[in-house]
């Protein structure tokens, strides 16, 4: 099972039904991947996804989505920054 302390968490109430909330989740994380490099799998209710210096996961529930990160050493200081794309995404897809 995946579990981490996570250095960024995200959470955002569902105004879409689950079937859209899981179709966006897929949206980000393929943006993610794109942009950041990162593979990602499937596990139950939730995408899992690693690259170089991170990994976290996008869980979506029947209520919520919720976005966790761990960040490495050289990514920390950019902690804001993801943070604030992840906010971003969320704001643009599950609306």
């Amino acid at each position: 099972m995946w579990r981490t302390m996570s250095d960024i968490r995200v959470e955002k109430a569902l105004t879409i039904g689950r079937d859209a909330a899981w179709a966006a989740a897929l949206k980000v994380a393929e943006r993610i991947k794109a942009k950041a490099q990162a593979n990602y799998r499937i596990v139950g209710n939730a995408i899992e996804f690693e690259r170089s210096g991170a990994k976290g996961k996008i869980s979506v529930s029947d209520t919520h989505v919720v976005a966790e990160v761990s960040l490495g050493l050289l990514l920390r200081p950019m902690r804001s920054l993801i943070e604030g794309k992840i906010d971003e995404y969320f704001t643009r897809y599950f609306q």
